[in-house]
């Protein structure tokens, strides 16, 4: 009996530790005013937070003791962030209502380009271009672009621009709009653009590529926007059971100046934001889970589409680990109004699925 007191005093006192750990997580994902690189790694640990609290609470109920109200009360006061993780509201319930425009985000992978001419995966960059027949937008923003007059299958600035006539191009070598033969970020519209802003972020094909878009007698300012992965190959980790300490030590590196950089990056999405003279429309590929520095920082001044109109974890990155939400769309809520939303998790053809959202202006 002695023992079994011993084990539960010892359990409990693990709990009030993680439960004090748990608080800091809390404080940084919802304050988001941490640029710091260690607050990076505590803010991306919240997954496990929750998961913890679930274990301990669970534990606790099982065994009849009054402690689980602990883990239970930290669970009920992390509860506005649940939003950010899950949602209820089913699509096919909500009533279809009238809406302005309608946004596309997409992370094309680069069509496996290198897989399509080598021959050993054609698949990706086929199924890709017939697909984008079908993923109609009157704003489509695309991801990791490769367009190439060399092969039908990589021609897409010809083939998206018949549908959605205006559009703005953004790579590696900058003031080439036509993007022939290289890796970017684009915006096709079915609106006018009358303006046009970009920042690439070297060697990652990174960047923010901004179009001021004329929507009827309104005008939004949509930001295309991919901000720096870690470079962490999870497969590769997966596959590789002998990780030693100095692969450890290089995956912590990589996340420590990834998130570094990714800060700065967000700085100057931040001034673009609140610099804008109109309301702004933010989309892309943060390469950030919901809890960290990037999506705390937009969400202070836009909100969430996922959040507003989504519908279960909404995970957008389907490869190991396979459970990741990094591709997102915010808006300004005081001009724009967001009437659904939409993950396309039934389309496979790049490691990111489509992002949808539908708007109307107020």
């Amino acid at each position: 009996m002695a023992i079994i007191n011993f084990i539960r005093k010892f359990f409990f006192l693990i709990n009030v530790l993680f439960g004090l750990y748990s608080l800091l997580v809390f404080q940084l994902v919802y304050a988001a005013d941490i640029k710091h690189w260690l607050g990076g790694f505590l803010m991306m640990s919240y997954p496990l937070v929750l998961a913890g609290h679930i274990f301990f609470a669970i534990s606790w109920i099982l065994v009849k003791s009054k402690k689980a109200f602990l883990s239970i009360a930290l669970l009920l006061l992390t509860f506005s962030i649940y939003d950010r993780t899950f949602k209820l509201i089913p699509a096919d319930v909500k009533p279809r209502q009238e809406f302005t425009f309608s946004v596309l985000s997409y992370n094309l992978m680069y069509g496996d380009y290198h897989g399509f001419v080598t021959g050993t995966d054609k698949n990706t960059g086929t199924s890709q271009y017939n697909v984008l027949d079908t993923l109609t937008a009157d704003i489509r923003c695309l991801q990791e672009l490769y367009n190439s007059e060399d092969y039908k299958e990589f021609d897409l600035i010809n083939k998206l621009s018949k549908r959605n006539e205006y559009y703005v191009y953004m790579h590696s070598n900058p003031g080439n709009d036509k993007g022939k033969g290289s890796v970017g970020l684009a915006i096709f519209s079915r609106f006018p653009i009358i303006n046009k802003k970009e920042q690439y972020w070297p060697p990652n094909n990174n960047g923010i590529l901004a179009a001021d878009i004329v929507i009827n007698k309104d005008t939004v300012r949509v930001m295309n926007v991919q901000l720096k992965s870690m470079g962490i190959r999870v497969r590769k980790m997966f596959k590789n059971k002998n990780i030693d300490q100095e692969e450890t030590r290089n995956v912590l590196s990589k996340l420590k100046r990834g998130f570094e950089e990714r800060a700065v990056q967000v700085d100057l999405v931040e001034e673009w934001i609140k610099d804008s003279p109109y309301p702004v429309l933010l989309v892309g590929d943060l390469n950030e889970l919901p809890y960290g520095y990037a999506y705390g920082r937009f969400r202070k001044n836009l909100s969430n589409a996922f959040e507003t109109n989504g519908f279960g974890f909404g995970f957008t990155y389907h490869k190991l680990p396979g459970f990741l939400r990094i591709d997102n769309q915010f808006f300004d809520e005081n001009k724009i109004q967001n009437i659904d939303f939409a993950t396309m998790s039934e389309i496979p053809f790049s490691d990111h699925y489509p992002i949808k959202g539908w708007y109307l202006m107020k």
